[in-house]
């Protein structure tokens, strides 16, 4: 990566568990995601459906059997709805539990296949207030006018009849256990109109360890074929 201009070089340092605990200026400037936004879903969640399997099952070699250092390219989703191609070299130090990461956005020399835009969005939800915080891709994926920090029953209201006890549920053992947080479901808009979701995001504890609140990305996949309740 010589002879790059360092500002544009992405820095970021990963958990074992996929979270990202450090991120550089740059990270936000390649992909749009905040440091928080970064932090509240596992890299995985971020990479092209057809880079996730791989990518995954690599970073897994590196962690329990090496070798310690992996260079790989990728599809991620920008936090605008587009995939940018990045190439990072990465390192794992098993006694800290960190994996070291560095990429540059390389899409001008590789071609992202021809795909429409991604309608993704991220949350912010302040537990013991009940209200939560919205980007502008959730008002859109949602399909609703944008507005201030809300409560969730705003996004339950939407919710599949069908899916919301387990939607309901998969929140609530969350929120007590510290487990992260993944569901697939269904929404449905105002003109009738049933949509796809996925969402992840994690439980973030408090200065007494009690949870505070939960961040995390919602992404449309109404496209993706196979669609199933999980959970």
């Amino acid at each position: 990566m010589a002879g790059r201009d360092p500002t544009a070089v992405m820095r970021c340092v990963y958990d074992f568990e996929g979270y990202a605990l450090a991120a550089s200026p740059a990270c936000s400037s390649v992909l749009g995601w905040s440091p928080e936004e970064l932090a509240s879903a596992p890299y995985w969640e971020l990479l092209h459906p057809g880079d996730q399997h791989p990518t995954v099952e690599r970073a897994q070699q590196m962690l329990f059997s090496g070798p310690r250092r992996v260079d790989l390219e990728v599809r991620m989703l920008r936090r605008d709805g587009t995939n940018r191609r990045i190439s990072w070299s990465c390192r794992s130090s098993v006694r800290l539990e960190r994996v070291y990461s560095v990429g540059v956005d390389v899409t001008d020399r590789a071609s992202v296949e021809a795909c429409d835009r991604v309608l993704v969005g991220s949350w912010d939800w302040h537990i013991g207030s009940d209200i939560v915080a919205w980007s502008d891709g959730m008002f859109e994926i949602y399909g609703i006018r944008r507005g201030p920090a809300h409560s969730p029953a705003t996004a339950l209201r939407r919710l599949h009849t069908e899916d919301r006890p387990v939607v309901d549920r998969i929140i609530r053992r969350s929120v007590e256990t510290g487990e992260p947080y993944s569901a697939d479901h269904r929404i449905v808009l105002s003109d009738g109109d049933v949509r796809w979701l996925h969402s992840a995001g994690r439980v973030i504890s408090g200065a007494g360890g009690s949870p505070e609140r939960m961040r995390g990305i919602t992404l449309d996949i109404t496209a993706r074929p196979g669609m199933r309740m999980v959970g």
